[in-house]
């Protein structure tokens, strides 16, 4: 049982929450309008690529996708075991983001966040971590979801953004983007991030946190359907009583 725990707590999702944890603790509060500076001028499409997340952004309802996780190990030169799943997002009433990852295979845990709360949930082993994100409640949400739905402005924040090309994922054409995190703290999680953005509808598809190893988190979505109808207690866990819950400062 201690082996089992011990794999569910290690990367790819435990370190990508580490990298949450410093990320929305150095978010400039500097509003960045799109066009400006290097990010924008040097090239165009990389600006019609920001406008259309943009516009993306501001009809954006809710996403579901199958959801694919695997990491790379550079010196094995090979992937491990793909940790496969649903993942859902959505936008409040309150106009706060809603979130849920459920990792089915091979093991389930089962994210969620849904205002203040976010909750992590093993119920094979009958444990569970919950935090009170209080005002980062929404950067949390947006960090997890990798910018869908999300104006490009936010993560201009945090990062410096270029265009890389076009490549296809799974049939589907996508703009490639990397980010590269402003804060050193963060970028010796993550040296880099590289979003597959899917031209016809201006979210990101894939994407790829490269680690100063040369590791890197491969996320991949699949079916995705967008602004579809997802009732609000998709995103509630309601933990059984016989669960052991670790609540995190």
């Amino acid at each position: 049982m201690n082996t089992d725990r011990s794999k569910s707590l290690l990367p790819p999702r435990a370190r990508l929450l580490a990298f949450l944890a410093l990320a929305i603790c150095h978010l400039s509060p500097v509003a960045v309008k799109i066009g400006s500076g290097a990010q924008g001028k040097e090239n165009p499409e990389l600006q019609r690529i920001f406008l259309q997340m943009e516009a993306a952004g501001r009809n954006f309802r809710s996403f579901e996708a199958k959801i694919s996780e695997k990491k790379y190990t550079a010196i094995l030169k090979e992937f491990g075991n793909a940790e496969t799943g649903e993942f859902y997002l959505a936008r409040a009433r309150d106009g706060s983001t809603m979130m849920r990852q459920d990792i089915s295979s091979p093991g389930r845990v089962i994210l969620t966040i849904k205002g203040d709360l976010l909750t992590r949930y093993w119920p094979n082993l009958k444990e569970a971590q919950v935090a009170n994100l209080g005002k980062h409640k929404d950067k949390a949400a947006e960090l997890l979801a990798l910018g869908i739905g999300r104006p490009p402005t936010d993560m201009q924040k945090s990062y410096d953004i270029s265009y890389q090309g076009e490549e296809s994922v799974g049939g589907v054409a996508c703009s490639v983007l990397v980010l590269k995190p402003k804060n050193p703290q963060a970028a010796a999680l993550y040296t880099t991030i590289v979003w597959w953005v899917d031209k016809s509808t201006g979210i990101p598809i894939q994407h790829k946190l490269q680690e100063l190893s040369n590791d890197y988190l491969l996320v991949t979505f699949s079916n995705e359907k967008l602004n579809s109808k997802i009732p609000d207690s998709k995103f509630e866990q309601k933990l059984p009583n016989d669960v052991k819950v670790q609540r995190l400062q």
